[in-house]
């Protein structure tokens, strides 16, 4: 079941992004979502475009729509749920509010080590702009690769 999030949402949010945070990126950036940071997500769950998706009444993956940028800005998939097609699905939604909210391509960004990820947009049809956003988070470097996929 997929739904819009409500800040009840906060700490499952929270563990979801820690679990795939640590799945994704450990190699390169370390411990640094060693526990879940409730109090972030506790103040983005309720940005506009921010969806859930459940399996069995747990939250098990979120993704989030930024229309006004045109841009995939969140999407997470606790690793016990990936390649069940909830990523996917998620992904589908997003890409659905981006083009009803008048948008012709669509653009998203991740670190350029973590292979999983880019894998997955690569399969579903995004492809590198060519551009990369270098920025510090959490004290770590962090290379940002730009993705953009038409919404025809």
């Amino acid at each position: 079941m997929v739904r819009a999030a409500t800040p009840a949402d906060a700490a499952a949010v929270a563990g979801v992004h820690a679990r795939a945070g640590r799945a994704a990126w450990s190699s390169f950036l370390g411990d640094v979502l060693a526990e879940p940071d409730v109090a972030t997500w506790a103040a983005r769950v309720t940005e506009p475009g921010f969806v859930v998706a459940e399996r069995t009444g747990r939250v098990v993956a979120f993704a989030r729509a930024d229309e006004q940028a045109g841009e995939v800005a969140l999407l997470y998939v606790d690793p016990d749920e990936q390649g069940r097609g909830t990523g996917r699905l998620l992904l589908g939604l997003v890409l659905d509010r981006l083009r009803a909210a008048g948008h012709a391509v669509a653009r998203l960004r991740t670190e350029e080590r973590n292979t999983g990820p880019r894998r997955f947009y690569e399969a579903e049809g995004f492809v590198s702009t060519g551009e990369v956003l270098e920025r510090t988070w959490h004290g770590r470097s962090l290379r940002e690769v730009w993705y953009a996929r038409p919404l025809l």
